[in-house]
């Protein structure tokens, strides 16, 4: 049997080769993987799911790799509202989009808008 293009597993695999973008410093490439495996996970998983808070999280990463402070923001808030609704306030997932926020303010802050 074969996984759909729609699967949570399939959009799973669009993530780590964003990551793996990333990591070479192609954050366009990343970005398009990001969203690939945010919309699968959407229409999969829902607004709401863990997993689809991760994908804000990686995506919030490769805008800010990018250069992208108000669109990182975005994406780290939108993680960190789902991770702290759906696994609680000391969750490491949870903890781990606080840091990104805050890495991300103390090192921008300028560009930051409040």
């Amino acid at each position: 049997a074969t996984l759909g293009e729609q699967h949570p597993d399939i959009a799973t695999a669009y993530s780590n080769m964003g990551n793996v973008y990333n990591s070479k410093g192609e954050h366009d490439k990343a970005l398009q993987m990001h969203e690939r495996a945010l919309r699968i996970r959407l229409a999969a998983l829902g607004e709401q799911h863990p997993e689809t808070a991760t994908t804000y999280n990686n995506l919030g990463g490769s805008y800010a790799n990018k250069g992208e402070h108000e669109k990182a923001l975005q994406m780290f808030q939108q993680a960190l509202e789902i991770f702290t609704s759906t696994l609680g306030s000391l969750h490491p997932n949870t903890e781990a989009a606080r840091r990104n926020l805050r890495r991300l303010s103390d090192s921008h802050p300028a560009s930051i808008k409040s």
